[in-house]
């Protein structure tokens, strides 16, 4: 049975018949390179070019501008040690169309003897394949997964300043925060009080420890209320409601966050207490106007900033705190938007303070005190 199928069997169809290009040329690798001496209907296929048009021209012909020469350059130490070459690189089509070819060549010896004994060999076979497809997918992938890290790094530097579901939002944007532009939004400064003078009497390390407690339990209060941090600034955190885009809301989640960070902070010390360490007093100021926000700088260090004196006056009011005693002021402005978006018993919770010039500002401005200290 075995004698019978092999009696059978017929080589030139089994090259002819193959899936995958077979390019056979004589052994002469100088320039102007060997010649085709043999090519099966799948090189047909796959080049476009015929039988009778290739065989005698140099397999050269199917590389152009955009194929990468260099991949040949250890092509004839490869062969002469009697191992298989292997490449892939941009190849064309007889229409002038690209694909991505990938190709094994191999010397095939003399009948008598073999090659690496008598240094000679009888042809060189070259097995090709059109990749474009699988190079596509490929690329696709890797570009997918860079699309991806670039997407989570977004969402990870946006989860710095904005609450999960907003950060959320604005990684799926190309440009999430906007153009530069003039807006009304809610500003709130908060500042640690005496922090000099905690900076002096605790290691670099601890400080280092107590504002990022600090930063991290207020940036969690003003996520609570869909507000986003402009900048940490040492022992300070400037927070902006409504941004990027104007709420319905923003005046009262302002003045609802400085309650609650009062309270935060309250919590806050009394773990301290009890664990004999020193109380942190921050002062709050909350205003309302128009700002300028969007990105400043250059392309290679841009960062988006919210400025304007609606920024300015906040910080100013803060400072006004431990003449009044209080925790916490907030400007006519932020009241009367707040009344306007439907906090109408604000009266119960702010006394008024008076009118009063803050510095750096030429116009006075009406200031209410909230929530004693204790």
């Amino acid at each position: 049975m075995t004698e019978s199928v092999t009696a059978e069997f017929n080589a030139d169809d089994v090259l002819e018949y193959a899936t995958d290009s077979i390019l056979v040329t004589d052994c002469n690798l100088d320039t102007p390179g060997p010649k085709i001496i043999y090519v099966n209907q799948s090189f047909e296929k796959m080049t476009g070019w015929s039988r009778a048009e290739i065989l005698g021209k140099s397999p050269r012909i199917l590389q152009g501008e955009k194929t990468d020469h260099r991949i040949f350059d250890n092509m004839r130490e490869v062969l002469a040690a009697g191992e298989i070459w292997q490449g892939q690189t941009i190849n064309y089509r007889k229409n002038g169309s690209e694909f991505m070819m990938e190709w094994c060549i191999s010397l095939v010896p003399e009948r008598k003897g073999s090659f690496g004994q008598d240094g000679k060999a009888n042809c060189c076979v070259a097995v090709q394949r059109d990749i474009t497809k699988r190079v596509e997918t490929e690329n696709k992938l890797i570009q997918a997964r860079q699309d991806t890290a670039e997407a989570n790094r977004k969402r990870i530097n946006l989860a710095r300043y904005f609450s999960p579901q907003t950060a959320e939002h604005l990684s799926d944007h190309d440009n999430p925060l906007g153009q530069m532009r003039r807006q009304n939004v809610a500003v709130l400064f908060i500042d640690i009080q005496g922090s000099t003078t905690i900076a002096e009497k605790l290691d670099p390390e601890r400080v280092v420890a107590i504002l990022q407690s600090f930063y991290s339990r207020m940036a969690k209060v003003i996520f609570s209320y869909n507000g986003s941090i402009e900048h940490f600034a040492g022992d300070s955190l400037l927070a902006i409601f409504g941004m990027p885009e104007a709420g319905n809301k923003d005046a009262v989640n302002a003045l609802k966050c400085s309650y609650d960070m009062t309270e935060e902070l309250d919590r806050w010390n009394q773990k301290r207490i009890e664990q004999g360490r020193q109380k942190i007093v921050a002062d709050i100021s909350v205003h309302y106007g128009e700002v300028v926000l969007g990105d400043i700088g250059v392309r290679e260090s841009m960062s988006f900033t919210v400025i304007g004196d609606t920024v300015n006056t906040t910080s100013r009011l803060q400072e006004l705190c431990r003449k009044f005693d209080k925790r916490v002021l907030v400007s006519e402005d932020v009241l009367k938007q707040a009344e306007t978006e439907g906090l109408k018993s604000w009266r119960d919770y702010y006394c008024h303070e008076g009118t009063h010039k803050v510095r750096g500002r030429e116009e006075a401005i009406s200031v209410y005190g909230g929530i004693d200290p204790d």
